[in-house]
Order: C-alpha cells, then sequence, then structure tokens
C-alpha cells in the first residue's frame, strides 16, 4: 500500500498478504473443523494437537495477529525516524485508513443483531475499548473489533513514543518492553488469566509494536539485501516454525501458563527476524508474482475484516463439503483455501474500491 509518508517497499505488502491469508486459514480451520466433529458453535475445547510443525503453525495462526503489529510499529518508525511528526494528522490519517470499512460492518452488524445493542457498548466500541469487557455484540461483524481496539491504543501513543525514541535512542524502547513484562508479571502474580492479558490487550501487545519499532531501526541502520541476509530467510522460517510448535506441544492457545508473560515479546522478536529476512529474499521475486501478492497485501485490511462473517455465513447456512478421505481438519482446510479464501478476496477487492480506497485518498503527510 502506498503512503505520502513512507517509501513505497512491496515486501510489506507481501508480508500484509501472508498475514492476512495465515489468519483465513486458521479461522478456516478451527471453525469448520469443529463444525464438521461436533455440529455445534465453535468453543476453545477439544484444541486440535498435531506433531507436524507446519500443521502446529497453522492452528496456531493467531499469530498472524501478532505478525500485523510488529508490521506496524516497523511501518509508522520506518517512515518517521528521526523525524516529528504532527499529532493532528498522524491521527486523522489512522482514521481514514481504520474508520470507514469498521463504521459500515458495526452498523451492519447493530442492524442485523438489534437484540444486542447498547448504546454504551456503541460508544466503548467506536472509542477503542471494543477489546474490553461490554464492547458491542454484532456476531461475525464483530468479531475481529478486538484488534482494531488494540491497534488504536499503539496509535494514540505512536507520536509519544517517537518522541522518546528519538531523544533518548532506541534503549528506551527496551526499557518500555522490560516495564511491561514487569507489568505483566504483576498481572500474573495478582491472579489475572495471563493468557488473555498478554492475547487480548494492549499491555500484552504493546511489545509487539515496540519490537516492529525496533525492527525499523535496525532495518534503516544495518539492513542491506545482501547474500548473508538472503540466506538467513530459510533458519528464520524454521525458527518461527520451531517455535511455534514448540508453543502447541505446550498447551498451544488455550493454555494458562506462567511463560506467556514473555510471549508477545518472544513473538514478536521471532517476526521481526523474519521481516528482515524476508525483505532480502523479496527481491528476487519476480514482478508478475510480486504484484499479485502486493494487491492481497494492499487489500488485506479488508480482508482481515470480511472474512469471519464469510466463514460464519457458510457454517450457519450448512453449505460445507466433507471430503470423505480427508480427516474434518484437512477438509475444513482444503475448503478454506479453495472456496472461502477466493470468495473473500473478491469481496475485499470490491470493498477496498468503494468503501477503503476513496478515504485512503483523503490521507496526508503528517511528517514535519
Amino acid at each position: 500500500m502506498r503512503s505520502k509518508n513512507i517509501a513505497y517497499l512491496p515486501e510489506l505488502d507481501h508480508i500484509r498478504a501472508y498475514a492476512a491469508i495465515l489468519i483465513i486459514l486458521y479461522h478456516g480451520l478451527h471453525l469448520i473443523s469443529y463444525k464438521l466433529m461436533y455440529d455445534a458453535p465453535f468453543a476453545f475445547d477439544h484444541w486440535p494437537r498435531t506433531g507436524n510443525p507446519l500443521a502446529a503453525v497453522l492452528i496456531e495462526g493467531h499469530t498472524a495477529v501478532a505478525l500485523f503489529m510488529v508490521l506496524s510499529g516497523f511501518i509508522f518508525t520506518f517512515g518517521t525516524y528521526d523525524r516529528s511528526v504532527s499529532y493532528g494528522k498522524f491521527i486523522r490519517n489512522r482514521i481514514l485508513r481504520t474508520y470507514p470499512l469498521f463504521i459500515v460492518l458495526l452498523f451492519v452488524g447493530i442492524y442485523s443483531y438489534p437484540q444486542h445493542f447498547s448504546f454504551a457498548s456503541f460508544l466503548q466500541t467506536l472509542f477503542a475499548l471494543a477489546n474490553a469487557n461490554n464492547g458491542i455484540s454484532a456476531g461475525s461483524f464483530s468479531a475481529m473489533f478486538w484488534t482494531i481496539a488494540v491497534e488504536w491504543q499503539f496509535y494514540l501513543i505512536f507520536p509519544l513514543l517517537l518522541l522518546i525514541l528519538n531523544d533518548k535512542g532506541a534503549k528506551s524502547l527496551a526499557g518500555i518492553i522490560l516495564v511491561f513484562l514487569l507489568m505483566r508479571l504483576l498481572s500474573f502474580l495478582g491472579g489475572a488469566n495471563i493468557r488473555d492479558v498478554s492475547y487480548w490487550t494492549i499491555i500484552g501487545r504493546i511489545d509487539q509494536f515496540l519490537v516492529g519499532m525496533l525492527t525499523a531501526i535496525f532495518y534503516k541502520k544495518y539492513f542491506s539485501p545482501g547474500r548473508w541476509w538472503r540466506l538467513s530467510f530459510l533458519p528464520a522460517v524454521v525458527l518461527l516454525c520451531l517455535m511455534m510448535y514448540l508453543f502447541h506441544r505446550q498447551g498451544g492457545w488455550p493454555g494458562n501458563y506462567w511463560w506467556k508473560i514473555a510471549w508477545p515479546t518472544l513473538e514478536a522478536l521471532v517476526w521481526g527476524v523474519f521481516i528482515i529476512s524476508y525483505s532480502a529474499v523479496s527481491t528476487g521475486i519476480p514482478r508478475c508474482v510480486s504484484r499479485p501478492i502486493s494487491y492481497v497485501g494492499t487489500i488485506s485490511y479488508s480482508l482481515y475484516l470480511i472474512h469471519f462473517v464469510v466463514i460464519d455465513s457458510f457454517i450457519r447456512h450448512d453449505l460445507l463439503i466433507s471430503f470423505s478421505d480427508a480427516r474434518p481438519i484437512w477438509t475444513a482446510l482444503i475448503f478454506t483455501a479453495l472456496i472461502i479464501l477466493p470468495i473473500v478476496i473478491f469481496i475485499s477487492a470490491i470493498t477496498y474500491t468503494f468503501i477503503e480506497k476513496p478515504f485512503l485518498d483523503m490521507r496526508v503527510s503528517y511528517k514535519r
């Protein structure tokens, strides 16, 4: 996606595309396979188990959310490091970027499920607190709103973090990461569900934005797409698969364990390595391949918000196809890849063109 505040890097659109596709496959795999096996609405019991590291990445595909958040910190800092920004213009651009499609889905959800509406929950969702208790419940239309809330909580403080970074240096961001590691430890010792604190809230996710910012500084100061970095890509992918496999074998997403105090930080660091190493190998991708991947990345926000609605519609109306010789989990994955994903891309291309893009074109430069 092109911006007035950052030089265009097609590899970032590629990574957006991969993150969006992973989250679609993840939700399709879980929701559809659960329906096929239990003929019931999805619940976190019966979490799939595997000894295959690649399958573990798909089963724990929620890690794509972490990638999106590391990428957000990276992109903003890449464009503004050693510069100051206009707070008002920055927030205006974020509103133009995120709110048009969000508002459309919010109101469609409200009128689709009027029995769940309350004005207090509407205001809470509208003003970046959808991830707190009593956010609006609008069925599948609001399923992904919690991440928009977390992103917005970061947007509100990013210009302040940039001031600290430019004044005190990268060590200041590392210090803030340490502070929030300690805050999560105190939260855990106080009896909080550390899985939920680390996953659903800015208290856990702030590390991922900050690691993204640090990754951008490293990129600007030290990165060049040479042979060493290209060779690092395969080890980075292996490291990612190993990390998610070990996470999965230790209980995966449902587990509420003490080590999830540090999980957001570790997850972010590995994704930071992935971003840097992919930036090196992406220069060798032919243009005829790069452009369609970049387009999927460009419409990734629509993909992210729309896909849950599409998956839910197929399940709700019993439109699933069961492959007789395949396990439900593989049936769900194949169905998502061959049926759900193309439909989501088609719808997202329309929502991007007619809802997102007109407002994106109104964005301004916020750098000083």
